[in-house]
């Protein structure tokens, strides 16, 4: 009984061995016998590319409408392939293949920043695929934005490649120390401030006992403090009658060179 059952194993596994051995043999016969490995077309030009798919059996399709960048394959050549290349990816006679052609090196070029603000400036460059290098600053009149730029702009450079850029600033006003306007008659005080290319912004009047109408008897920025043509002057007036904010001034345009500094 147990000799008859050993036979059932031994031949249901010699059955089994020749089954599978048979699949392979015929699979490898039918279907791996009529498919090809693709070839890889890289680096080729279209000539070996069509001849070599010419030989295997299969087309080839050269896609007109698109090119990449390459810095090892040559402009004109196969860049790329829609089939992976190699034994591992078969393919049957017949199979169309499609490729693109390298259009050579990325060539990039310093843009032409002139009198775009810094902000600008950074996001060009990164559009560009380039780098911000240096930032140096200028003062100058009349002038706002990037003025220069290293490389210059027009330059042939690689990816990355930093960008120094020179900007352009508004020149500072003219620093001065604020006076003591205290017990001066504002008439007197505005037209000297003024020639220094100061403003009188803000004008109040308050009654105060004692003293003469126009005296100032109060200030801001106070004596002392650093003030320039950006800033603005408010002063208190002694007045009879008291009142709020009677003007507000635009400020002068400030002068042409720097005053000697008020003490």
């Amino acid at each position: 009984m147990k000799r008859g059952c050993l036979n059932n194993i031994l031949f249901a596994a010699v059955l089994l061995i020749a089954f599978a051995g048979s699949t392979y043999f015929w699979f490898n016969f039918f279907v791996r016998g009529k498919s090809l490995p693709t070839p890889n077309l890289i680096g080729k030009s279209i000539a070996d590319a069509k001849a070599i798919c010419s030989d295997l059996g299969v087309t080839l399709k050269v896609d007109d409408t698109a090119r990449r960048n390459s810095d090892k394959v040559p402009a004109g050549y196969v860049v790329w392939q829609n089939r992976q290349a190699g034994n591992a990816s078969l393919i049957k006679r017949g199979t169309t293949i499609r490729v693109e052609l390298s259009a050579g090196p990325l060539i990039l070029k310093v843009p032409d920043l002139d009198g775009q603000s810094a902000g600008t400036a950074v996001l060009r460059l990164g559009q560009q695929n380039l780098k911000v290098g240096n930032f140096a600053y200028a003062e100058a009149m009349n002038v706002n934005g990037v003025v220069a730029a290293d490389p210059p702009k027009g330059t042939v450079v690689a990816a990355q490649t930093p960008v120094s850029l020179l900007v352009s600033v508004p020149p500072q006003p003219w620093q001065y120390v604020m006076p003591d306007l205290i017990d001066h008659p504002l008439d007197q005080v505005r037209p000297y401030l003024e020639g220094h290319g100061l403003r009188v912004s803000t004008v109040k009047f308050e009654a105060y006992p004692g003293i003469a109408d126009g005296i100032i008897i109060r200030q801001f920025p106070l004596r002392g403090a650093p003030v320039s043509a950006r800033d603005a002057i408010t002063v208190v007036v002694s007045k009879q009658e008291e009142s709020g904010i009677i003007e507000q001034q635009q400020p002068p345009k400030p002068p042409l060179a720097p005053a000697t500094t008020t003490q």
